[in-house]
């Protein structure tokens, strides 16, 4: 079943229409001099208990339904947007006779 995580911002948190409208709310604790996470790291907790919870069978994270093509051009696409020269690279792979597929090369 398809999930939509929304997080609130540090002083209000979620809008009143919002909070109507989800099927579970959730507050992450805080312990410590902290008086608040910041976003990215309330989501990044967030997501981590999402996803140890579903390696476990308990949670409601499952392997996406990508195919291997795909799965491989999203991580050669990552690889290629981690290199800071990316058509020296894509020249050194077709000198090597290595031709990137389509869908990789509309980056």
């Amino acid at each position: 079943r398809p999930i939509c995580i929304v997080m609130g911002n540090e002083e209000t948190g979620i809008s009143e229409e919002m909070r109507a409208a989800a099927d579970l709310t959730f507050t992450l604790p805080m312990s410590g001099f902290a008086e608040s996470f910041n976003l990215s790291v309330a989501t990044a907790i967030t997501l981590a208990h999402l996803s140890a919870a579903s390696l476990k069978g308990n949670g409601p994270l499952r392997p996406g339904d990508l195919s291997t093509k795909e799965l491989d051009s999203l991580f050669l696409k990552g690889l290629l947007n981690s290199i800071s020269k990316k058509e020296m690279i894509t020249a050194v792979l077709k000198q090597n006779g290595i031709v990137l597929p389509d869908e990789v090369r509309e980056l």
